[in-house]
């Protein structure tokens, strides 16, 4: 679709969504689309590249059917459930708890880069307080970084 066409070429599309919120993290417009590739990336892994293979280990784990691979990210992945919220509650016009911190003083004690607007993603007021809050670009940061590691040994 649109020249992109591989699973290596939709992770270099995530990796520029990435890139793009990284270079101004109170971006909303970035974050979204940061969050859509990084979520769906999962698919072109599994349709475009392992789905082949299959049965195929990775890191140990026998996949044969695309659940078994959603099972492992969910084992695997760092806040691969979250962005799934994060890009469902997207699709459906659904708030997800995010939201912008304008700089200092108005985010949640010791979370954050300190003075600077960031989004900010709420987990809950059931979490304990250092459980509860995720800077939106931190979390696509670990996002960008696994499928990088993951795409350097599956070729992908």
């Amino acid at each position: 679709m649109f020249g992109i066409t591989t699973a290596k070429d939709f992770r270099s599309k995530a990796s520029r969504d990435n890139a793009a919120l990284q270079s101004d993290i109170a971006n909303a417009d970035y974050a979204i689309n940061a969050v859509l590739s990084a979520y769906h990336l999962h698919e072109w892994v599994w349709g475009r590249s392992l789905k082949a293979s299959s049965p195929i280990s990775v890191r140990g784990t026998m996949l044969r059917e695309k659940k078994d691979w959603v099972a492992w990210l969910d084992a695997n992945f760092p806040h691969f459930s979250l962005l799934q919220d994060l890009a469902n509650g997207s699709k459906h016009c659904v708030p997800v708890s995010a939201e912008s911190v304008d700089g200092y003083g108005e985010g949640p004690w010791g979370i954050g880069p300190f003075g600077v607007p960031y989004l900010l993603i709420d987990l809950g007021s059931e979490k304990q307080v250092e459980d509860r809050w995720r800077v939106a670009s931190d979390v696509l940061q670990d996002a960008n970084d696994f499928w990088a590691e993951l795409g350097a040994e599956f070729n992908f």
